[in-house]
């Protein structure tokens, strides 16, 4: 046995436990005795959340040790510990695009959940946690301290390559089909369209433009030039004033896309400097949601993917 299979039963665990009765039991509990929210929020029972349910409730799982990577902790398996987390824990069920069920409490008193993947999930003073890929894996991670991963938006920035000197516009829209054909490659999501954001002193000031242009059909390196039409065409328009502003040109998620994907987005934009008003940078970030799980791994590798442009 190793320490954390040891741990597990010790508590009462073994393989193939199953305590139906006073689980459900615990649900129904769990359902009742939650307090009313304003806006008709209510737990829902799902099969992850049955399942771990059935094999751990009860179970008072001891520390092991002082902790690998951070203090080790015990934990009590019974969602009525955790009934009244239904909006913190619907919250982050929102930003992760599934539904939590309580689980139960760790001795440092943090609320525990299980997702709809069967993962395990921890909110404390100190953030939101996921604690494992499973339950078992999770309440090992708390038993033996290993490091869980925080569940907090992300964000990467670059300085973006210069490939149209003396044009800004160009050379910031040419970078934001790079990050669309990125997002795409690594199935995030396909933008329908480009948001030109024109801010006055450096991106500080008031907005004297804010508007979406639609990528044209065809390859995305023969959409730089129209797509840089249209939105000159629409500074003109609007009399936007380009000394000394700020042009950020941003790649979206197209509606409908569901989340954690849609929390995805990419800007880039010029003259936010005035040392160097030419410069581009280009930037990604993620909601919470993205960063774990496959929209973690989609995150990351887009990433490393704009790293590798921004290097050229």
């Amino acid at each position: 046995m190793t320490h954390s299979t040891e741990a597990l039963a010790a508590a009462g665990w073994h393989d193939g436990r199953d305590v139906r009765d006073e689980a459900l039991s615990a649900v129904l509990k769990t359902v009742a005795l939650v307090e009313p929210v304003t806006d008709g929020r209510k737990w829902v029972f799902f099969p992850a959340a049955e399942q771990a349910l059935r094999e751990f409730h009860g179970l008072r799982i001891p520390a092991v040790g002082s902790g690998r990577d951070v203090a080790s902790t015990g934990c009590v398996i019974d969602p009525v510990e955790a009934r009244n987390a239904l909006r913190p824990l619907t919250l982050l069920g929102e930003s992760l695009g599934v539904r939590l069920f309580p689980l139960g409490r760790t001795d440092a008193d943090a609320l525990l959940a299980v997702d709809e993947e069967g993962r395990l999930f921890s909110i404390d003073h100190g953030g939101r946690w996921q604690l494992g890929e499973t339950v078992a894996e999770g309440l090992v991670a708390l038993a033996e301290g290993q490091a869980p991963r925080r569940v907090a938006a992300r964000r990467w920035a670059w300085d973006a390559p210069s490939t149209a000197e003396g044009k800004p516009l160009l050379n910031i829209v040419r970078t934001a089909l790079v990050a669309t054909y990125v997002l795409h490659h690594r199935r995030a999501f396909s933008a329908r369209e480009l948001r030109l954001t024109v801010t006055a002193l450096r991106g500080i000031g008031v907005v004297t433009l804010d508007c979406s242009v639609p990528l044209p059909a065809g390859s995305l390196e023969e959409s730089a030039p129209p797509v840089v039409g249209r939105m000159e065409a629409a500074i003109a328009s609007e009399g936007a004033p380009m000394n000394g502003s700020e042009l950020r040109v941003t790649v979206c998620a197209p509606p409908g896309t569901a989340a954690p994907l849609s929390s995805l987005f990419c800007e880039v934009r010029a003259g936010h400097s005035a040392v160097a008003p030419a410069a581009a940078e280009i930037s990604l970030s993620a909601g919470a949601g993205g960063s774990v799980g496959r929209a973690g791994t989609v995150a990351q590798r887009c990433a490393e993917d704009l790293a590798r442009y921004a290097e050229q």
